[in-house]
């Protein structure tokens, strides 16, 4: 796979436990996404999922960044896990307030993430289409996270691919699954059992268990082997099928304990710096039968 396509880091960039461990002890609090966009070239911007932040802020990210750095941000989660109707008005403009506040990001705001939670059921499927039909559209795309499993058939993949809209895939594998490939995975632990194709980029995110680490300066895991296995499977997909909009992978401290550590392990494999053995394992279709 070309480098080019990937846009690889991690979700938020300021944590204590990363001073010890992925910030040089000297470095000062403002100076750490520069630092931070000197090893990756993007992030997933957790912060704005708790606040739209004032337009100064964004003004400060788009200058610690160089032009080729790519942000993905969070809809705020007033939008995506509070009580709004999503197609009532106040759900209609926080996408637009948010975009607003981010303008001085201009194209490194590449992707405005809606991540939904578990209790976000298909019976609102009627609400989703009106929110996302309704979106700005410019140079921002979108990718949607839905995280139960009544949302996996073709009426949702068929509206994402109608909207040019990501479905992003999730690996939330605790660490007692964590060694195990998506299809292994037992079934109280939920994952999506593909990628799906609805735009022209792919999303995803590694997440892991949140707060399952008490420090986040190490991985407590290895995660070889199941990114392994990502590689091999997305390999897979990239050859058949091009994203020409790129592929966007975000890492947790949850999915091994240290993002940065996770986020560079698989960057080594995209530039074939250490090679996916293993004979690639077929993961199940996205409508195939469990």
């Amino acid at each position: 796979m070309s480098e080019q396509r990937w846009y690889l880091g991690t979700t938020g960039f300021s944590f204590p436990d990363w001073g010890r461990s992925f910030y040089p002890g000297s470095l000062g609090a403002a100076a750490r996404l520069g630092w931070y966009a000197r090893q990756f070239n993007a992030l997933e911007l957790d912060t704005t999922f708790h606040a739209i932040p004032p337009r100064e802020r964004a003004s400060a990210w788009a200058a610690a960044v160089p032009q080729g750095f790519r942000f993905a941000a969070k809809a705020p989660k007033t939008l995506t896990h509070g009580e709004l109707k999503l197609d009532g008005p106040v759900a209609k403009r926080t996408v637009p307030r948010l975009l607003k506040a981010l303008e001085p990001l201009g194209p490194k705001l590449a992707v405005v993430l809606l991540q939904f939670p578990p209790s976000f059921r298909f019976r609102r499927f009627a609400e989703l289409e009106s929110l996302l039909g309704g979106l700005p559209t410019g140079h921002c795309r979108y990718a949607v996270e839905l995280r139960h499993a009544d949302w996996w058939h073709r009426q949702t993949a068929e509206l994402f691919q109608e909207l040019g809209i990501a479905w992003v895939t999730a690996d939330e594998a605790d660490r007692s699954v964590a060694g195990l490939p998506p299809h292994r995975v037992p079934q109280g632990c939920y994952q999506p059992r593909s990628a799906p194709r609805t735009a022209d980029f792919l999303y995803l995110r590694w997440l892991g268990q949140h707060e399952q680490f008490p420090d986040l300066g190490r991985e407590h895991l290895d995660p070889q082997p199941r990114l392994q296995w990502w590689y091999r499977q997305l390999s897979t997909t990239l050859a058949a099928q091009s994203a020409p909009g790129g592929v966007f992978g975000f890492f947790n401290n949850g999915f091994a304990g240290h993002a940065p550590a996770s986020c560079r392990r698989f960057m080594a494999m995209v530039r074939g710096e250490e090679t996916a053995r293993e004979a690639p394992v077929r993961q199940p279709g996205l409508f195939d039968r469990s």
